[in-house]
């Protein structure tokens, strides 16, 4: 159309549908093409596309986005709900009960790319939190994520709620963005302050275990510490408080109507406790202390008192307090390996026993640095030696002093007096605590004090102890005679005998079984022993061979090439000449490539890793066997650059890569494939080097997830009776134990990713990324 017919159709459309505002935008944009003295930038639709897949590139961060934001409007919980998500397709519903958005902060914020809002605001509104969420980042991570956005959202201020829905599909390449029209409607205001997302056509799908994924990533804004009891505050108190209650994430999946809790601060967070203690103080002063603990079989109630040694004597000025605490031992006999770090370094920062009174935080109780109940003081003393700082507890403290008498607030409101009753409450959630670890200790036979006396001659190994005691019970049950029971009825004594007999009986049996366990532990625990040592002997052999078979694979090379010129007309002869050719010029190629291996490691020099370089050197040697294992390797698909890990050793990235490749040859033979396909993919998120080994072998069950990289569990068959040394150590399930342990000694992570289409299995690999002084020094 030319210049006159848009004015033309422009003035109509005004006049006569003054309402049509995108053919307005349209028109009026068509028209600005005929300014000969100014230009305009204009945005293409696709780029909403293009950014939501370059800036979001993982379906994890995408949703952790989402629930950073909700943070970010300073939500005290968040409730994410997947729905028929095991295949793609499925909905997702993300609700938080935060400040919410009215009509005008929907358009001016959400609807506007590269808004400005958290860069004049870097805290939030209500509770001055520090904002976690990517700046514009939300809005493409839900284009990320589905096809179709719903967002429902309301203010406290608002009158009514607002709704608008997003076609992600609309969003289509050379067509201008601004043409692109979203409905948005106003809704009857019928709750509290918040909002809701719902993601509609997931584009992937979404298993348990990415699931407890998003929760990982999160993780270092939920405050993990029980929260105290939520007491009736009226609306004004409750607007005027701006003590920040924390923040919760719970998810949950949906299937066929069952609503399943995947992840939370439960099953993620206390579930990995090895104890909880509960201690009051009644109105009168007395104090009690409960020690539970399912692991170790304990559910005690002790009496306190007022001090150690009068353990029925009453608080004098203490009243009506009580406090919660989960006590965490981070050691992998409590706690799995791959839960290991992120909950020592959620303790770090959120570790601790917090105060509240009247239902109110306290600050600075409880705060990272503070030390409020002398924990770490006394870790420091040694006054008990079994562990007790306060990155072993999330907890509470809760004082009720409604009036004020007993626990008054400093002139700053920066704590509390230094009353009786505060002297006192420390002296009980100190010792509380204390008691409850020394409890502990002495159910795992831990040294307590150090000057507890005959210590080493109590401490037996667990077995022995067992045996002892399953012993003396065997003794006594055939001791027993009905002399014992001369004053008795006979029906008394007969049913006290069945009684008896039937606890020693039952007591024997599970003394049995633990005796089996303990003695299967030792078993595996000297086999591996025996496996690492086989593995050092081998490692220590395969150097010596690499290095001595050099000297003569020039010599054969050389006899192969004389041999060559034999019979130079007999083409079978030349055939299998060349077949000896090709198969020297691949173990030359190999024994190259571990002899620099070795003797990198030889070296112990740590220097940052780029792992294109290092994953093409490896496949450059694995491609030459790909015909006999009839395995295709796709080219490498890289995203980003300079891509360099921490300092390591090249040597270790060797052992990662073979266990990768070999493991997905094994699979793929398992799976009985026609033609077996390994893709690899490199590249950079959030501040980490990833790379993802993907293969369409016969896939990893969800229930092995977690298991494939504990020591001894293997997919693979056992060896035949007759296989030698090394065929049973490639089968004993140590490939990816090792994998593991490389990575966690600098802070790595590896596990059982989404494969991409056409493959079954997906293999995720994050290493620290290298600093700016570390890649000086290369």
């Amino acid at each position: 159309m030319g210049e006159q017919e848009i004015r033309q159709l422009l003035t109509k459309t005004i006049s006569e549908e003054p309402n049509n505002y995108s053919k307005v935008i349209e028109l009026s944009s068509l028209l600005a093409q005929f300014d000969k003295d100014n230009v305009r930038f204009s945005v293409d639709a696709g780029v909403i596309d293009r950014l939501g897949r370059e800036l979001v590139g993982k379906k994890e961060t995408a949703v952790s986005e989402l629930v950073k934001n909700a943070y970010d409007a300073d939500a005290k919980q968040v409730k994410l709900t997947f729905i028929n998500s095991d295949n793609e397709g499925g909905t997702l519903e993300i609700t938080d009960d935060g400040i919410g958005m009215s009509r005008e902060e929907l358009i001016n914020g959400f609807m506007k790319i590269s808004s400005t809002d958290k860069v004049h605001n870097p805290t939030s509104p209500t509770y001055k939190r520090n904002r976690a969420g990517r700046k514009g980042i939300g809005r493409f991570a839900v284009q990320r994520l589905g096809k179709k956005l719903t967002i429902i959202s309301q203010s406290a201020n608002s009158e009514s709620a607002v709704k608008i829905t997003i076609d992600w599909s609309r969003y289509k390449g050379d067509q201008d963005l601004l043409t692109i029209n979203n409905h948005i409607e106003d809704l009857p205001k019928i709750q509290k302050p918040g909002t809701t997302l719902v993601i509609e056509g997931l584009r992937d799908k979404w298993t348990t275990a990415s699931i407890e994924r998003v929760y990982r990533y999160v993780s270092g804004l939920i405050q993990p510490f029980p929260l105290s009891k939520e007491r009736i505050q009226d609306e004004e108190k409750r607007n005027t408080s701006t003590s920040d209650p924390g923040f919760k994430a719970n998810l949950f999946k949906i299937e066929q109507d069952n609503i399943i809790p995947i992840a939370d601060e439960q099953s993620m967070i206390y579930d990995y406790a090895i104890a909880e203690f509960e201690g009051y103080v009644d109105n009168e002063g007395y104090s009690f202390l409960s020690i539970k603990s399912k692991r170790l079989g304990i559910d005690d109630l002790v009496e306190l008192g007022a001090s150690k040694d009068k353990p029925n004597s009453a608080y004098a000025h203490l009243k009506k307090v009580n406090f919660k605490a989960y006590y965490f031992l981070y050691t992998t006999e409590y706690i799995p390996s791959q839960q290991r770090a992120r909950l020592i370094e959620l303790a770090q920062h959120s570790g601790g026993i917090r105060l509240y009174r009247n239902g109110f935080r306290v600050s600075p109780y409880g705060e990272f640095g503070d030390d409020w109940l002398e924990l770490d003081e006394s870790v420091k003393k040694r006054t008990f030696l079994p562990q007790h700082s306060n990155s072993n507890f999330f907890g509470f403290v809760e004082v009720h002093d409604p009036d004020g008498n007993q626990f008054q607030e400093t002139s700053s409101r920066e704590g509390l007096l230094d009353t009786n009753s505060f002297s006192e409450l420390l002296n009980f959630a100190y010792r509380g605590l204390t008691t409850g670890i020394v409890r502990i200790a002495s159910a795992r036979d831990i040294k307590v004090t150090t000057n507890q006396k005959d210590w080493e001659r109590k401490y037996e190994k667990p077995v022995k102890k067992l045996k002892e005691l399953k012993d003396e019970l065997e003794k006594e049950s055939e001791a027993k005679t009905i002399d014992s029971y001369s004053t008795k009825s006979k029906d008394e004594i007969t049913h006290e005998l069945i009684d008896r007999t039937d606890k020693i009986k039952r007591t024997v049996e599970a003394i049995d079984q633990v005796i089996i366990e303990q003695e299967l532990e030792d078993s595996l625990q000297f086999k591996e022993t025996a496996i690492l040592r086989v593995l050092a002997s081998l490692g220590l052999s395969i150097g010596i061979f690499t290095h001595e078979i050099r000297h003569y694979l020039a010599t054969i090379h050389a006899s192969t090439k004389l041999l060559s010129k034999k019979f130079p007309d007999d083409e079978a002869y030349q055939e299998k000449i060349q077949r000896l050719y090709d198969n020297v010029k691949i173990l030359r190629t190999y024994t190259s490539y571990f002899d620099k291996a070795i003797s990198e490691n030889i070296t112990r020099e740590l220097i940052p890793q780029e792992i294109p370089v290092l994953v093409h050197r490896f496949f450059k040697v694995i491609s030459l066997d790909t015909g006999i294992n009839k395995t295709e390797i796709l080219p490498l698909e890289v995203q980003g650059s300079d891509l360099y890990t921490i300092p390591m050793h090249s040597s270790e990235w060797a052992t990662i890569l073979y266990n990768l490749y070999t493991n997905s040859l094994k699979a793929i033979k398992r799976a009985e494939t026609k033609k077996g396909k390994i893709m690899i993919r490199v590249g950079r998120q959030d501040e980490k080097i990833y790379l993802e080994f993907h293969d369409n072998g016969d896939g990893i069950s969800s229930e092995n997830h977690h298991k494939i990289f504990d020591a001894f569990f293997t997919t693979s068959t056992a060896a035949a009776h007759f296989a030698d040394e090394q065929d049973d150590v490639l089968g004993t399930g140590l490939g990816l134990k090792i994998v593991k342990d490389i990575l966690d000694a600098y802070n790595g992570d590896i596990y059982v990713s989404d494969p991409d289409e056409g493959f079954s299995t997906c293999i995720r690999i994050e290493i620290p990324e290298a600093t700016d002084n570390d890649l000086e020094d290369i």
